[in-house]
């Protein structure tokens, strides 16, 4: 672990860095359902039968109206954006746009297109912990080296995509069973605790996430195991050393400091008498 000159804003600041004078809104039946870069609109000039370009939004074709056909549509979008190496790391899981969290959508997309969209994005992160006499001990996972994402970092126990094909505690027993081996009717007890949201500029366009988070308080003597090998490692630490981690370095995967912060705080270890106590309360809600 290499010590930096950080604090817990830091790291609610580096998810939330963008620069939106770089981007144009896209704009679906009068709602702006995500933001697009204005340096990727000479790519979507290509597909004149699925978008009408302006100087100041993107919007729809005329023409696609169900949810249906702009799915269809946006997925030859999406496989050409492939196909031309503007995309990569795809998911096979579809995410929603538009529309509040559980619908009515828009339509849907392929998950590793939503950046390219700016379209908001859901996924559920579980803390897996254990009472022991001197505290809470959180179970933390190392990313496999493979991994397209954030390769080797440290990460929740269990973390992954929403599909909108599936419910949010079925996903969450889901994810507990692939990626640590957690027994359904074990991860079936896992608590919902809220969300936190956050807006982040990358290469490829805008992550606007908001990340369900989710207590899984386990047994003793459990210890997972990666079943679909996106894990490398499980380790058992006290939660105090995992707020120094969180403090003092980039080690985690940069959304799961915002899941531990957040763990931090409904479990009473980042008190209200620290100084950035309410900063922190904000910052997790953007």
């Amino acid at each position: 672990m290499a010590h930096i000159s950080l604090s817990f804003l830091d790291h609610i600041a580096r998810c939330n860095n963008h620069d939106m004078k770089k981007f144009l809104p896209f704009v679906v039946d009068n709602e702006t359902v995500g933001n697009i870069r204005r340096d990727h609109i000479s790519l979507l000039e290509k597909f004149p039968d699925v978008f009408d370009l302006s100087d100041t939004f993107i919007g729809l074709a005329k023409g696609l109206n169900s949810y249906s056909d702009r799915t269809d549509a946006f997925s030859l979008v999406i496989h050409k954006l492939f196909e031309n190496g503007v995309l990569n790391g795809w998911r096979g899981e579809p995410y929603p746009v538009g529309g509040p969290w559980g619908g009515p959508h828009a339509f849907e997309i392929e998950r590793a297109a939503a950046p390219f969209f700016g379209s908001r994005a859901y996924g559920v992160h579980i803390n897996g912990f254990v009472h022991k006499e001197d505290g809470i001990y959180m179970w933390i996972g190392r990313r496999a080296e493979d991994r397209p994402v954030c390769p080797g970092e440290l990460d929740n126990m269990i973390a992954g995509g929403q599909p909108v094909t599936l419910s949010l505690q079925d996903n969450v027993i889901k994810e507990a069973g692939e990626e640590a081996g957690v027994p359904s009717d074990l991860a079936a007890t896992a608590i919902s605790t809220g969300a936190i949201t956050y807006r982040m500029e990358n290469e490829t366009g805008l992550k606007q996430d908001t990340i369900f988070c989710w207590d899984l308080e386990l047994p003793t003597d459990f210890i997972p195991s990666s079943v679909d090998g996106e894990i490398s490692e499980f380790f058992l630490l006290p939660a105090a050393e995992v707020m120094e981690i969180v403090d003092v370095s980039f080690d985690f995967k940069f959304n799961c400091n915002l899941v531990n912060i957040d763990f931090f705080i409904r479990h009473g270890l980042l008190p209200p008498s620290h100084p950035d106590y309410e900063k922190l309360i904000k910052g997790l809600g953007q």
